[in-house]
């Protein structure tokens, strides 16, 4: 099979064995794959394991099963839930399993084990996700992010009426709004650039640009201030705007990928009332809530998807998330 594999900030297509399945294994055939800040984080990652194979938004077709394998065959369609949560440390057990260190430390296609960047891939059963139907595949592989998204809307307790601003209207700042707004929030997404905004208008959600005069907007649109702030730009001055224009003893989710340092003036959250809450993955349940939007099409996520690339077309897909463009998804699909 062909696989990206990754060494030194640079990917190279290989020819590499087929995969071969353990006895609780399934070999998916991979039909699109995600990439997210997650993975452009890695790719810069000084001593990445050589050849590493990232990928961990992804979904497919059974072509093959382990030994133990029951409830799979061949031609069966899965998402696949990338983090083998233990279940038996404190974390898990208190209900926190977003946190479980040894199935974060194993995410599929994250370095410990070889993702979804290839023709073919060997996962866990278990961490498969049945996919209903005819639909496609193709679009499953955004469930993953939209668990994020998910768990975030979550942690900010919004429900019916709750006033919801979003710094960074990415694919995790539109997922967001488009949950929040399918719980019955009032949202409004600031960007500063114009084509984002354009498109969360596109799909419903109010949004304007970030400018000088955005954030007393802001506050006046929404009556004295957002009662939750969803940070999901990683900008390294949006946390602590992000707390400047919340409410009076509201919540500042923190959601994004953040790869620099970031400066907050701790009195002025602390005077305000104002919590600050990271959200890092999701649960399980989390994850089977987002296959249920997907599948139902309460939340249309083909809308985000901006292009589907090949293989071939890597580095080029990578090299794309240092300048500023208007995409927004990009999907790989292997087999093409």
């Amino acid at each position: 099979m062909r696989a990206a594999l990754l060494s030194e900030g640079q990917f190279r297509i290989a020819e590499l064995p087929e995969p071969t399945p353990k006895d609780d294994q399934v070999v998916l055939q991979v039909d699109a794959c995600g990439i997210c800040g997650t993975d452009h984080s890695l790719w810069q990652t000084p001593g990445l394991a050589p050849d590493t194979i990232l990928g961990h938004e992804f979904a497919g077709r059974v072509i093959q099963t382990g030994r133990s394998v029951r409830e799979w065959e061949e031609g069966d369609a899965a998402a696949v839930l990338p983090i083998p949560y233990c279940g038996r440390c404190e974390l898990c057990n208190d209900n926190r399993p977003n946190l479980c260190r040894s199935g974060l430390l194993a995410m599929v296609g994250c370095g410990a084990t070889p993702g979804a960047l290839a023709e073919r891939v060997s996962v866990p059963a278990a961490q498969l996700r049945r996919i209903p139907g005819n639909l496609d595949p193709a679009r499953f592989a955004l469930v993953e992010p939209l668990a994020v998204a998910q768990a975030a809307v979550e942690l900010g307790r919004i429900t019916a009426g709750t006033r919801v601003g979003i710094l960074g209207l990415g694919p995790l700042g539109l997922f967001a709004g488009l949950i929040a707004k399918e719980c019955g929030a009032l949202v409004f997404g600031l960007d500063h650039r114009a084509d984002r905004v354009r498109t969360a208008h596109s799909l419903g959600l109010g949004a304007f640009i970030a400018d000088g005069v955005a954030d007393e907007r802001l506050h006046d649109l929404t009556l004295g201030g957002p009662e939750v702030v969803i940070e999901a730009s990683g900008k390294e001055d949006a946390i602590d705007r992000a707390g400047s224009i919340t409410r009076i003893g509201g919540r500042v989710v923190m959601v994004a990928s953040y790869h620099a340092h970031s400066q907050i003036q701790p009195g002025h959250w602390v005077d305000r009332g104002i919590s600050l809450l990271p959200s890092i993955a999701y649960a399980p349940q989390q994850f089977d809530e987002a296959m249920a939007m997907v599948s139902s099409q309460a939340i249309d996520v083909s809308r985000l998807v901006s292009s589907v690339h090949s293989l071939d077309e890597i580095n080029e897909v990578f090299a794309s998330f240092r300048v500023q463009t208007d995409q927004i998804k990009l999907l790989i699909s292997p087999s093409s």
